[in-house]
């Protein structure tokens, strides 16, 4: 923990000493003098239009789009998630490797139907 206290003293003390100096070290005639540049540049000027359109753009087309819905019903159902790994075997037992998958799709609907009318019964 007291090396985190330090780190976080550190952390305040030289952000302060950073303030400071800069303040000190960079007068306020040399900041408006900047400023002037920027306002005068007109290849700046002209960017930041552009950043302003395109971005009024964006906020429109999002504003557009319909509300999501909270539905995530299909996230929370893994067992319907079929993985086909035909390809890795040969042709013969991929073809074992079908009936097999649908033998066991099968048996876990007929477990699911269990299920729902033992919940639905209680």
């Amino acid at each position: 923990m007291s090396k985190f206290s330090n780190f976080v003293i550190g952390t305040i003390v030289g952000a302060a000493a950073g303030f400071v100096a800069g303040s000190l070290l960079i007068s306020d005639e040399q900041i408006d003098d900047v400023k002037k540049k920027i306002k005068d540049n007109d290849a700046l000027q002209d960017l930041k239009k552009k950043y302003d359109n395109g971005t009024e753009v964006v906020k429109n087309q999002l504003a557009s789009f319909p509300k999501s819905v909270e539905d995530d019903s299909e996230l929370k159902d893994f067992d319907d998630i079929v993985i086909d790994d035909s390809k890795d075997k040969d042709d013969v037992a991929s073809g074992d490797n079908a009936k097999n998958s649908v033998n066991d799709l099968n048996n876990a609907e007929k477990d699911d139907d269990t299920s729902v009318n033992t919940n639905s019964e209680a």
